[in-house]
């Protein structure tokens, strides 16, 4: 297969010609609007055989090409995750207490996702959330939408937490509580979606929270 295609499923994303397409080319969330066409541009690469490990790393096409660069196997790219360690001032006081240490927060429009007849067949929903999450959003009126709350969710959770920076949203499974509320551990998280005219936008929130032993 051509490493053309590669450039040639930039350019689209990019809505740009193919010839425009260059080492410099930024390809991350400032180029293409909205991390849904990201992580959309990934899954069709992984379409194509070209299966990229830790996108989060990539900035430009010549990061990308560095990435694809001497390895045997389009298909089998192994870079290690990046490990952030955080470190948090000495805290007066004499008992455990929960706090919030990070917060993120997102808003996705539900256009932005790909039309399925089947969403457990479809490279983007398979690369983006769980089967279980899958058949959770399936169920509803409007699984799109469904969709669209839970990827906002599992960015504000990546811009809470960078621990996740370069884990797949697959394996950021939004859970369900006994009241419907969305969970995940570690985290508040809060989904709220709103339709303005014709427009769908999901938006999330989550704080991270960690238990501290205070002395």
């Amino acid at each position: 297969m051509s490493h053309e295609i590669i450039r040639e499923i930039i350019a689209t994303f990019l809505k740009v010609n193919i010839r425009d397409v260059n080492s410099n080319t930024r390809i991350d969330s400032k180029a293409i609007q909205g991390s849904v066409l990201v992580h959309r541009m990934y899954s069709e690469l992984k379409k194509n055989g070209y299966k990229v490990n830790n996108p989060g790393e990539i900035s430009t096409f010549g990061d990308l090409e560095k990435k694809l660069l001497g390895l045997d196997g389009l298909d089998n790219i192994n870079i290690e995750e990046g490990k952030i360690e955080k470190s948090i001032n000495q805290i007066s006081g004499s008992s455990t207490k929960s706090i919030g240490i990070g917060i993120g927060i997102d808003i996705e429009s539900s256009a932005n996702l790909p039309d399925s007849d089947n969403f457990i067949d479809d490279q983007f929903y398979i690369d983006n959330f769980s089967k279980s999450e899958i058949a959770y959003c399936s169920s509803k009126e409007n699984p799109k939408s469904c969709f669209t709350g839970r990827f906002a969710a599992k960015e504000a959770i990546v811009k809470a937490n960078n621990d996740y920076i370069n884990t797949g949203f697959s394996n950021i499974e939004i859970t369900i509580g006994k009241n419907g509320e969305p969970l995940f551990e570690g985290m508040n998280i809060s989904i709220s979606h709103i339709k303005l005219n014709e427009i769908e936008l999901s938006t999330a929130v989550a704080q991270k929270i960690v238990n501290f032993d205070i002395n």
